[in-house]
């Protein structure tokens, strides 16, 4: 499995957005495949079954609608604006029409049920015919093990760790903050919370074998945190820092 695409460039959380391009717009995209990034994202699917890019299970944060997006139909949904702008949600055929292999993508599917793989299963029928470069992720195990099963994409575990100075741990964080979880999934790559990445044994351990891309770089602190401990990174609302050390995603890169 190569991964060297997905580790050379840097990862532009929910595209390249801010207070004018949403995320998960098709400008925040347009800027993205502009300054050359690879472009994470989120996708659902909508109640008649359309694969849709959007991260909350509801609406209400991005869109002021209090409705979850499995509960709409697209035509519901693409009457929905993003953050009071004129942007709809995009559906999944629209984004790809739009990268076209221009960058990598990244693509988080959404959903905790480990044996509810119907999106897991939509993305992976619909990403036989793209000829781009992309890779799965997710925290729902089953859906990274059901990926890595049903096609020949890198599939990868995201991974969270509660703080246990400020929140303690529960049973749960500590299944995916200990990599426990990939037992389960065995991923190709590992995306972890930059938060938790400093002195932790797990990931160094588990960078010996696997890559490790942290999430979300979001300030000058975290950038220089992901350089020490991980193989790239998924970043928002630093792209001049970010810049300033891109490196084009056609030459080897470390951080």
């Amino acid at each position: 499995m190569k991964l060297d695409w997905l580790l050379a460039t840097p990862v532009a959380h929910r595209g390249l957005h801010d207070d004018i391009r949403p995320e998960n717009s098709m400008p925040a995209f347009e800027a993205a495949i502009e300054k050359g990034y690879t472009i994470e994202i989120d996708v659902h699917l909508s109640s008649d079954g359309h694969i849709v890019v959007f991260h909350d299970d509801n609406l209400k944060r991005v869109c002021g609608v209090d409705k979850k997006v499995a509960k709409c139909t697209l035509k519901e949904l693409k009457t929905m604006k993003l953050k009071g702008t004129d942007n709809t949600i995009p559906t999944f055929d629209e984004f790809l029409a739009l990268v076209d292999g221009k960058v990598g993508i990244l693509c988080e599917i959404k959903g905790l049920n480990p044996y509810d793989n119907s999106i897991s299963k939509a993305v992976c029928e619909r990403l036989k015919t793209y000829k781009g470069k992309i890779a799965l992720q997710s925290f729902n195990y089953g859906a990274v093990r059901y990926c890595r099963r049903h096609s020949d994409l890198p599939s990868g575990q995201l991974c969270t760790w509660q703080n246990p100075s400020t929140t303690g741990r529960s049973h749960l964080t500590d299944f995916m903050g200990k990599l426990w979880i990939n037992k389960l999934s065995k991923p190709h790559f590992i995306a972890y919370d930059v938060r938790d990445l400093e002195d932790n044994p797990y990931i160094v351990k588990a960078r010996k074998s696997t890559p490790v891309i942290t999430w979300t770089v979001n300030s000058p602190e975290k950038l220089e945190r992901a350089k020490k401990f991980a193989d790239n990174i998924i970043f928002e609302d630093i792209e001049p820092l970010v810049a300033s050390d891109y490196i084009p995603s056609h030459k080897p890169r470390t951080l």
